[in-house]
């Protein structure tokens, strides 16, 4: 009975990270930490989005004894869509602009976003559903355009 219990809470917790996995986009890069925040910021102008705001957390984490070598916040939208949606739904504002954190762990950075599509789950309406995968699709095609630049 002990080893079936087991067995069963080990299933749930891996299910749990998979889930856990899906609420975001990942990916990981092969470039140097500033080289990678440029790319970021050069791929986001392509689609059109603009940088916000950068946040440095690097001592903030390490208040908290968190090590990381690098850790930006890279705050972005499209300045009159974020304020349309702002507007016609407020309860939006604490998830506008998107954020994307930029990781650098040893000798790779990783890019790392909520799933937009995630919020689908709290917000109704198909022109959300249409906006929320809008986003995830951009997001990901950015991530996936940085993951296969060849290393500068």
């Amino acid at each position: 009975m002990k080893t079936a219990t087991l067995w069963l809470s080990t299933l749930l917790l891996l299910l749990s990270q998979v889930v856990q996995a899906e609420n975001m986009v990942m990916q990981r890069v092969d470039q140097g930490f500033e080289t990678s925040m440029i790319l970021l910021k050069d791929k986001l102008e392509e689609y059109g989005y603009r940088v916000a705001h950068i946040q440095t957390c690097d001592s903030g984490l390490g208040d908290f004894g968190y090590q990381t070598d690098k850790y930006r916040l890279v705050f972005f939208g499209k300045l009159e869509e974020v304020r349309r949606l702002s507007d016609q739904h407020p309860e939006l504002i604490p998830y506008l602009p998107l954020k994307i954190a930029v990781i650098k762990e040893q000798e790779t950075v990783v890019l790392v976003a909520l799933n937009p599509r995630t919020l689908s789950e709290f917000f109704a309406g198909r022109e959300l559903a249409i906006q929320f995968q809008r986003w995830e699709s951009d997001i990901r095609a950015i991530f996936n355009e940085i993951g296969a630049t060849e290393r500068l």
